[in-house]
């Protein structure tokens, strides 16, 4: 069972996932109630986008390289609203063989997190059908958990 206090914040490339980290800490500033985790999940380059495997292993290096400049600016961000910086953890996970949406939610399943908050891309309606949208899918998978959809 999900502890309400417990909140898992997801970031990526885009600056939608730090506007939603700076909502956060804006609501939780100075608060030493709550422990936020923050998550960056990533998927492998495949081979057809990238056909040689240095390519693959360059492409992988930058995205991750990315990505963990980002949990450092989250997390910076959520410290200097006073949240305490021993309630404030990263977390980077590689998808495997699921979606980003699905690997979220097994962190949070995993981890207890009775609130997630995630940042809206603002993608059409046409682009969501098409590619689909991260906030949209945890929206429906979700159970049992508070979720934020931070535009």
């Amino acid at each position: 069972m999900p502890i309400w206090n417990r909140i898992l914040a997801t970031v990526d490339e885009h600056e939608s996932s730090l506007q939603a980290v700076r909502y956060l800490a804006g609501v939780l500033g100075g608060s030493d109630a709550c422990r936020v985790r923050i998550m960056a999940v990533y998927h492998a380059p495949e081979s057809n986008g990238h056909p040689a495997p240095e390519q693959r292993a360059e492409a992988a290096a930058q995205r991750k390289e990315l990505l963990l400049g980002r949990l450092h600016v989250a997390r910076q961000i959520l410290v200097e609203a006073r949240l305490p910086a021993y309630n404030v953890s990263t977390r980077m996970e590689e998808a495997g063989g699921r979606t980003i949406a699905e690997t979220i939610m097994a962190a949070q399943r995993q981890g207890g997190f009775g609130t997630i908050v995630v940042g809206r891309r603002g993608v059409s309606k046409a682009e969501e059908f098409l590619f689909g949208s991260v906030s949209s899918s945890i929206v429906h998978q979700a159970t049992d958990c508070a979720i934020w959809v931070i535009s």
